[in-house]
């Protein structure tokens, strides 16, 4: 029997961190060189749902330039993100905080891009979140949204079974006051970036 999904649960924390570890340092590279692409290399930039921080530290060894701000509600998986912190050159340019992301306490039109990886099917009002990223993200800014896309593939991936179906994020997102933009999606995962 395994742990049951508590994020403030320690040793779940530990094991979440320990299988997503590698995957999410590789989506900030991927994130990274997008960014670069479009130009984007300076500015705020913020991860909703954080987790234990992987992606921030990559964004902010690739965006000198940049402060990064993660949010996230589960108290280990900040520990761990502020611990990383200190053994990173990142400085001060870094941040993560306790928050609600439905409520989150940020000024309007504040960051350049957004980022929120995972988190839509783990939100019990993702419409609220939605909103609330669309309100503190700039007119002018980026915006990227990833989570999984339920599948054939819950045989081997219990996390698949609470996933979105393409067409229900793509309602969740039509529903929201999120500003217009691109959806793609593969076996895994569904994309929404503007």
């Amino acid at each position: 029997m395994g742990l049951k999904k508590d994020f403030n649960d320690k040793s779940f924390a530990e094991l979440y961190i320990k299988k997503h570890k590698k995957i999410l340092e590789k989506l900030g590279y991927s994130y990274a060189q997008k960014l670069k692409r479009i130009g984007f290399s300076k500015g705020r930039i913020l991860d909703v749902g954080c987790g234990f921080g992987a992606m921030c530290l990559v964004l902010a060894k690739e965006f000198l330039d940049c402060e990064v701000v993660g949010v996230d509600l589960s108290i280990p998986l900040l520990d761990y993100a502020r611990d990383c912190i200190v053994s990173e050159v990142v400085g001060d340019r870094v941040k993560f905080e306790r928050c609600d992301v439905k409520k989150m306490s940020f000024e309007n039109d504040l960051f350049d891009v957004v980022f929120n990886v995972n988190m839509v099917h783990w939100v019990n009002e993702p419409l609220s979140m939605l909103n609330e990223i669309e309100r503190i993200l700039k007119p002018e800014g980026y915006l990227f949204i990833k989570d999984l896309r339920k599948s054939w593939l819950s045989v081997f991936e219990k996390e698949i079974n609470n996933a979105l179906t393409y067409a229900q994020a793509k309602e969740i997102i039509g529903n929201s006051e999120l500003r217009n933009g691109t959806f793609s999606s593969n076996f895994l995962w569904w994309n929404f970036e503007t």
